[in-house]
């Protein structure tokens, strides 16, 4: 019987402050039907008010995309929703987000762009206009740098008459966010450029604007990341299969790091990286417990449809709000919807990792049945499909291990499953 010893990094927080997975949630909706890609991704604030528009617009879109998209026929007909965002909350007070809507579509000429923001003070429980951020004072000097800065930035996409006719100290300017240098100014396809073109976004710094509400400078510290390499000795001559779980991390990853440390089980979660920043603890600490980060995308894009600019953009982002809140950097990577190409292989840097047995638990939702599909016919260096973003999962995963325990697995991360598999060949 023949033991290795099998490297996995302990992270450590040396010093540091930031966002913290305390009291911001990010919601995910991810499907997959015959001819309808859904990737949604949108934060919950715990603000009665603001939850409450955000989800209501959430709806809207995506009951109007499944009753528009979800007629199509043909097998080579699909089409896909996805929706981002951007949520920032400056002083303990204003809360800044932006809803992006992509939707590609073989029947479209062109992908469709949206965007959709929100102020909200919390302290006065109101939503901000444009009026409420600027003195009125301050209306003509901010249309002259916001001509300036549009011609500038997008001089060959801006159609003049449009511009001219919005771009007036009268205008609502109902799209914006800033921070505490800066007011963003957005527009979508077709205000003031031609319908095909993407969103426009402006950046103004604040010091060059007369500002109504107090700001104040936040003082950001980066935090120091250090690893400590520890070896888990594991017996290559038993059972091992290998825990996946996609599109997290969530509320409900948390709970899942516990269930496996109690269980001295580890696993592998590929993490949407647009999630990454809201759950940093959860973060940390799935690192910190010996499991393994893989690359899910930036905001679950599908991957096989995009060119090579915007797949590694996907990619990069990801990899490096990885790196910058755990100090991992992952080396493996699991495409969106399952969708794989020959041409995306190529493309990617990343090891391709896909699965053997699927759990379905995005789908199902009866416990027993996913329990039933994760600890049914497993054999031998199996890859489970799960997602840590559904609390039956939680409730499924209570169950599966001691079952999978009990029929002699031991559970790994998918560079330990990969390593064993060559020592055991080393060994033979």
């Amino acid at each position: 019987m023949k033991k290795y010893i099998i490297i996995f990094f302990a992270c450590i927080l040396m010093t540091g402050c930031g966002k913290k997975d305390v009291s911001k949630n990010i919601n995910t909706i991810i499907e997959k039907e015959k001819n309808i890609l859904v990737g949604i991704n949108y934060p919950v604030t715990n603000i009665k008010a603001l939850d409450h528009t955000i989800e209501k617009n959430i709806n809207s879109i995506y009951q109007k995309f499944k009753s528009q998209y979800n007629t199509l026929n043909e097998l080579h007909e699909q089409s896909e929703l996805n929706i981002d965002y951007y949520y920032d909350v400056i002083n303990n007070r204003y809360h800044n987000i932006t809803l992006h809507t992509f939707i590609n579509s073989s029947n479209l000429a062109n992908p469709y762009h949206h965007i959709k923001s929100y102020v909200y003070d919390q302290q006065n429980k109101k939503f901000l206009t444009i009026h409420d951020i600027l003195t009125e004072d301050s209306f003509l000097q901010f249309v002259s740098i916001l001509k300036t800065q549009l011609i500038k930035k997008y001089g060959e996409c801006i159609l003049l008459d449009k511009l001219k006719g919005i771009i007036t100290p009268d205008y609502n300017y109902p799209l914006f966010t800033f921070d505490t240098e800066t007011l963003t100014i957005y527009f979508n396809p077709g205000e003031i450029t031609a319908s095909y073109c993407d969103i426009i976004d402006i950046e103004i710094p604040l010091s060059r604007l007369q500002v109504k509400i107090p700001i104040n400078s936040e003082l950001k510290t980066d935090k120091v990341i250090e690893f400590t390499t520890n070896p888990r000795v594991l017996d290559i001559s038993k059972k091992v299969i290998a825990l996946t779980f996609d599109d997290g991390p969530s509320k409900y990853t948390k709970e899942i790091l516990d269930i496996l440390n109690e269980n001295h089980a580890y696993a592998t979660f590929f993490v949407i990286g647009n999630k990454v920043e809201i759950y940093q603890d959860t973060m940390q600490k799935m690192v910190q417990l010996g499991n393994e980060i893989g690359n899910h995308s930036y905001n679950h894009k599908w991957l096989t449809k995009l060119n090579q600019t915007d797949l590694e953009e996907q990619i990069t982002k990801t990899q490096d709000i990885i790196k910058q809140i755990t100090g991992y950097t992952p080396t493996i990577i699991r495409p969106t919807y399952g969708s794989i190409s020959q041409k995306l292989r190529k493309q990617l840097s990343l090891d391709v990792i896909m699965w053997t047995v699927d759990t379905s638990d995005w789908k199902y939702k009866s416990i027993d049945r996913i329990v039933k599909n994760a600890t049914t016919n497993i054999k031998d260096l199996d890859i489970i499909l799960m997602h840590d973003t559904h609390e039956r999962t939680v409730s499924a995963l209570k169950k599966i291990i001691p079952i999978l325990k009990e029929q002699g697995f031991e559970f790994v991360t998918i560079s330990e499953l990969k390593e064993i598999q060559q020592l055991r060949k080393q060994a033979k």
